[in-house]
């Protein structure tokens, strides 16, 4: 079940998201300023962004499936009160699914921040030597808003 659940999870974010990469996102400065020209986007940031929102989806299923087992045969406590109240398995079962859920919902989602940054030199080329027109500099780095 765990690699079905990874792959209907993955492929899932994956499709819904992927018209994001012909589409491009915006690349912004530490300022969070749009910085190309005439509202283009970069596509390789777009990318960078699906991949790990899909990445994400992925380890998100870890701890669902692993960490309620494992609790119900190391924690005696919890072992002891199963074995003698038999009843009880299932609501303490979708217990601990919910809370491994909701723990690792917001860790996994923090692996990867929303706003990401990309250096000059992996966004497309046309891109690699925009100049920050306050400082004169060439950008070195970019953020862009990756989702969730």
């Amino acid at each position: 079940a765990f690699p079905s659940a990874v792959i209907a999870s993955s492929l899932n974010c994956f499709i819904v998201r992927s018209p994001e990469i012909d589409s491009g996102v915006p690349l912004l400065n530490d300022r969070l300023e749009k910085v190309l020209p005439d509202g283009e986007t970069s596509c390789e940031a777009a990318k960078r962004g699906v991949i790990s929102t899909t990445a994400s989806r992925a380890i998100l299923q870890m701890p669902v499936y692993f960490v309620p087992p494992l609790l119900l045969e190391i924690v005696e406590p919890i072992k002891n009160f199963l074995e003698q109240n038999p009843s009880s398995i299932l609501p303490v079962t979708t217990y601990l699914l919910l809370v491994s859920f909701g723990v690792g919902l917001p860790a996994t989602v923090g692996m990867f921040p929303q706003m990401s940054k990309i250096d000059a030199s992996d966004v497309e080329e046309k891109y690699q030597n925009l100049i920050d027109p306050k400082t004169g500099e060439p950008y070195t780095d970019f953020l862009y808003n990756k989702g969730l």
